[in-house]
């Protein structure tokens, strides 16, 4: 078994709630860049529509109000990505402490989300309403733009225990390549929304790593022709794990790949809650798209995996392919899957799945049978589960730092005297 030598681990630092906008807004406000009257505007707006509830059908089974009350109890182990040869953006309690300086690389300051600027006349809708909490309260986000290749992985690295809203924005021009770490080991309330836009022919890969905290996130993806993105997540910890996705294919032979992998431990109010909600749009024809989602659930953790997949009536010769997968190792875990198709089109080769079921006592025995200690087979039935979702990382360095850290979480998970245990 390998030791993940390029990590250590670090006791989670107190979370601090966030629940009373507006008194965060008073708190900040003077620091907020940007147009103040129109945040202002933005949060009443949001707080006219507060926090979504199990009725927005898009939010139904992440309750957020309760959640984000919630406690937790977990370490962080703080990963080095030196061998990959990474670049480093690194926000700590919203601020930003380092950020390279690249060819390739353009960076610009952060003035504030661009919607801010413009006050709607009607309220937000429940199922939007947190990227509107976010355009009145973000402080700080990255705002880069990539030209050619970027020969280095970007690790966009958030920490701090402090409530904080992030609002990024990447941009790829046609033909560049880039390959995103974010690096998620705040323990504290983090709203997060990440604007990516890939020109025609450009290619990025986003790795996506929770260990702690409450996030609240939210990814708006736009595709030109040729273009290519690729998203692997892995939750390992935090109470609230909330990733929203909306990708568009706007032209033909983009594709989209989306894969996740949630190891949710815990009991009671401590207990994870990743919650994986994504809308793919096929506006085009001869695009395609493939999700995947791998859920190890332990004490009493819940898994959601929404997915939709939306095929437009001119999108011909559509290949888009979606699967859900949870294996569940006692009986208060809990997994919700709904998977959905919405096509408008004829000519396209689209399909979902569905599975859920405990180890598999059939190879848990087999292993057994051939001299292996049960703690062990039990490793190794779940790391090859999770491989699933590693195995899409095409970066050798990054596959291995990733990889070395899910055993950590494994081990931690399976231990009786680990997080599966006690958090």
């Amino acid at each position: 078994m390998r030791i993940i030598s390029a990590a250590r681990t670090q006791p989670a630092r107190e979370a601090k709630p966030m629940l009373d906008a507006q008194s965060h807004f008073e708190q900040i406000r003077d620091t907020l860049p940007g147009d103040g009257p129109a945040r202002a505007a933005r949060l009443a707006a949001a707080e006219a529509v507060g926090l979504p509830t199990r009725r927005v059908e898009s939010w139904h089974y992440t309750d957020l109000a309760r959640l984000l009350k919630s406690g937790e109890a977990t370490s962080v182990h703080t990963v080095d990505f030196s061998s990959a040869k990474a670049l480093e953006a690194h926000f700590e309690d919203g601020v930003l402490l380092s950020s390279p300086q690249v060819e390739g690389l353009t960076l610009a300051p952060f003035v504030g989300a661009p919607e801010a600027a413009a006050v709607a006349p009607e309220a937000p809708s429940p199922d939007t309403v947190m990227a509107t909490y976010n355009q009145a309260l973000a402080q700080n986000g990255l705002v880069a733009q990539v030209s050619g290749t970027l020969a280095q992985p970007l690790v966009l690295r958030t920490s701090g225990a402090e409530p904080v809203h992030l609002a990024h924005k990447i941009t790829l021009a046609a033909g560049a390549k880039a390959v995103l770490v974010d690096d998620h080991m705040a323990t504290g309330y983090a709203n997060v929304v990440l604007d990516i836009t890939l020109g025609e022919g450009a290619e990025l890969t986003l790795l996506r790593s929770q260990q702690a905290g409450h996030q609240v996130g939210l990814s708006r993806v736009t595709l030109a022709e040729g273009a290519r993105y690729k998203s692997v997540a892995l939750v390992s910890g935090g109470t609230l794990a909330r990733q929203e996705a909306h990708v568009t294919l706007r032209a033909a032979s983009a594709h989209a790949e989306l894969h996740s992998a949630v190891l949710g431990h815990g009991l009671s109010k401590a207990a994870t809650h990743a919650d994986f909600t994504y809308v793919i749009e096929h506006q085009a024809a001869d695009t395609s798209s493939h999700t995947s989602a791998y859920n190890v659930l332990d004490g009493d953790a819940r898994g959601v995996f929404q997915g939709k997949i939306i095929v437009r009536p001119d999108a011909q010769r559509v290949d888009a392919q979606m699967q859900t997968r949870a294996m569940m190792l006692s009986q208060g875990a809990e997994m919700d899957a709904k998977p959905e198709l919405e096509i408008y089109a004829d000519d396209v080769v689209c399909a979902h799945g569905s599975a859920i079921g405990e180890l598999d006592r059939d190879a848990l025995f087999f292993l057994r049978s051939r001299g292996l200690e049960e703690a062990t087979a039990r490793h190794l039935l779940v790391a090859a589960f999770l491989q699933q979702v590693i195995s899409h990382i095409d970066d050798e360095a990054l596959s291995e730092i990733i990889g070395a850290l899910v055993e950590v979480k494994i081990n931690a998970l399976l231990s009786p005297l680990g997080e599966g245990a006690n958090s």
